[in-house]
């Protein structure tokens, strides 16, 4: 469960600026902060109209943009991350099997 804070125009948010409402939701829990911005979410008992006259009610979720490149560079991101962990980790073991090999 995380909170997620909506624009007046109901757009998610991981910040408070310039937000009118914090919503807590699990919605989104898989997602990285960045696709969080790509969604719209209505609860349940608000509706919302859009630019063109149609009324969306809650609850309703909607990508308002595809979140599919931010997603994907998150966990391109994460994989880097881990790969340079794992380089650290087996540096540091070579450097303790020397130091073994020495006692």
């Amino acid at each position: 469960m995380k909170t997620i804070y909506l624009d007046e125009a109901y757009c998610c948010h991981v910040s408070a600026e310039g937000t009118v409402q914090a919503v807590e939701t699990d919605l989104f829990d898989v997602l990285c902060g960045g696709a969080v911005s790509c969604y719209r979410l209505i609860p349940a008992g608000q509706a919302w109209t859009g630019p063109d006259g149609r009324v969306l009610s809650g609850p309703f979720v909607q990508a308002v943009v595809s979140p599919d490149a931010i997603q994907r560079q998150h966990e391109a991101d994460e994989a880097a991350h881990l790969e340079e962990l794992g380089a650290l980790i087996e540096e540091i073991y070579n450097e303790d099997m020397e130091d073994i090999a020495n006692v």
